[in-house]
């Protein structure tokens, strides 16, 4: 039996970007997308810099719009691309929390518990996490993955987090298996990965990550770990999608509902993590499909 650590449904909700062309509209959809998603029980899980765009920090617009912090309602993703100052968390200051520190201090002050940590995407504004940053021999570490960072949050904050990972079945799957393993051993309590089930025939690369993505819960469940199916809910992210796991494979004509309903009649165990639901009508056809 698939094990469920947070029983409710998640939805991806964005962070507005640090050079946005109009912030307070911006914080202002935050908010009332979070505030929805609260009022109906889903799992809020928010980004950290998405796509490259250096964006605030989850904690510090949840601090600013005095949004409430349900501790099992919240995910905040967490990627090694950041920097390590020396600075402590200082709530009478103004401080920059790209700095990883500040950010999981701030985040453990808020209440919140439950990140989602992966590699994450680089560009020229972000530097990534270095090996002795985080007290590792970089001759025996040369690149900071979501392992490393796994760890080091489990070291210097015992028992403040959760910490759950990314598993990419479209990866060869001896080599994706071999990295979940050591996710596993590094201390990851759950697991988020993105399934096409729908136009498996349309490239053979697909069927083959669907059959990687079913061993890979095989191996979930006999650990104990819960596993989140995300539901890409827009016809775009077709072509986003490649980008977004490294890999190129073509969808065809993707029906986001088409891929739910397949999902759903595959898994209907699994908890499901839903992106790109934008408002209450969105949100009220997922609540139906559901």
């Amino acid at each position: 039996m698939p094990t469920t650590i947070i029983d409710r449904h998640f939805m991806e909700l964005v962070a507005p970007r640090q050079d946005s062309q109009d912030l307070e509209s911006d914080f202002r959809k935050f908010g009332e997308r979070y505030k929805l998603f609260l009022s109906n029980d889903m799992v809020i899980c928010i980004t950290d810099n998405p796509m490259s765009h250096v964006s605030f920090m989850a904690p510090e617009i949840i601090d600013a719009l005095e949004l409430p912090v349900k501790t099992d309602n919240l995910i905040v993703h967490l990627n090694t691309f950041h920097r390590i100052t020396g600075e402590t968390y200082d709530p009478a200051r103004e401080q920059n929390e790209q700095d990883i520190h500040i950010l999981l201090q701030h985040a453990h002050q808020l209440g919140i518990k439950h990140l989602l940590c992966v590699s994450g995407d680089g560009s020229e504004r972000l530097s990534r996490l270095q090996p002795q940053a985080l007290g590792y021999d970089p001759e025996l570490i040369q690149t900071v993955t979501s392992v490393q960072l796994i760890e080091h949050i489990r070291r210097e904050y015992p028992g403040q987090f959760t910490c759950g990972a990314a598993f990419n079945h479209y990866e060869p799957a001896r080599e994706e298996l071999e990295k979940l393993e050591r996710k596993l051993a590094a201390g990851a309590s759950f697991i988020i990965t993105q399934p096409v089930l729908m136009n498996g025939e349309s490239d053979a690369r697909i069927a083959a990550a669907n059959k990687n993505l079913e061993e890979m819960l095989k191996i979930a469940d006999a650990n104990h770990i819960q596993v989140i199916l995300e539901a890409w809910m827009s016809q775009k992210l077709a072509h986003l999608i490649p980008e977004c796991v490294g890999v190129d494979i073509r969808f065809g004509i993707f029906d986001p509902w088409a891929n739910l309903k397949a999902v759903r009649q595959r898994h209907p165990e699994r908890k499901l993590y839903f992106s790109m639901i934008f408002g209450p009508q969105s949100l009220r056809q997922v609540q139906e499909s559901l």
